[in-house]
């Protein structure tokens, strides 16, 4: 199946990640707390709206037979919930601003790796279908697991502790959903060609080197230079 080739590609990056400065500090408490409120804020203003936007564009370049159907639904009801979301983001981060000291201010623009990171997102609906979707796939996928890395190994006692328990996805919801979400990439790898196989792949790597890339621009604080 499509999905254990993915895996095999993203276990090592998954552990680079679980294992970088960011998300290590994160688990310890000792993350300097300006690195947080990057990952918060850009997050919450740019990363999560461009994923709601690109995956509400996949659903609408979906098939049309009955597969389709059920993958364009997948699709359009997880953008609705990312969506619907971003209210209560908004204000997860109006109460880090606080616990941090911090003014929340106008929004930051993107920096760089996340300007990356979210224009491939929404480029995502311009792309084939089996590309689109696998492009998309890190975004939901790593944050299950990384989440649950977070969930098992985080300090309980850290000053981070309330920000983690906010982060972390509550029930059962986002397993479910990234079940599903396998489930399509598997069906639309198995009607495809060896080319949009290919194509899966090739964008879900990319895909997952952004993730980590988000990572290190919040543990950096990456900024433009120019």
């Amino acid at each position: 199946m499509m999905r254990a080739e993915l895996s095999a590609i993203a276990g090592p990056v998954v552990s680079r990640i679980t294992e970088h400065p960011f998300w290590a500090g994160l688990r310890r408490g000792t993350l300097p707390p300006a690195a947080l409120w990057y990952f918060a804020e850009q997050d919450a203003h740019h990363v999560v709206p461009a994923y709601a936007r690109a995956l509400a564009g996949c659903a609408a370049i979906a098939g049309g037979d009955r597969h389709g159907d059920r993958h364009g639904a997948l699709l359009a009801s997880a953008a609705s919930a990312t969506f619907g979301s971003l209210p209560r983001l908004d204000g997860e981060l109006g109460k880090l601003a606080a616990a941090l000291g911090r003014d929340p201010g106008a929004a930051a623009p993107p920096g760089p790796g996340i300007h990356a990171y979210t224009s491939f997102m929404l480029a995502a609906p311009a792309s084939p279908f089996p590309a689109a979707i696998g492009g998309l796939l890190p975004m939901t996928w790593f944050h299950l697991l990384v989440s649950a890395d977070l969930r098992e190994r985080h300090d309980p006692s850290s000053r981070y502790a309330d920000w983690i328990a906010q982060y972390l996805p509550e029930g059962d919801y986002l397993q479910e959903y990234v079940d599903g979400y396998l489930d399509m990439i598997d069906e639309v790898a198995a009607g495809g060609s060896d080319r949009d196989r290919a194509l899966l792949a090739g964008r879900f790597r990319a895909g997952a080197r952004l993730e980590w890339e988000f990572a290190d621009s919040a543990w950096r604080r990456r900024e433009w230079p120019v």
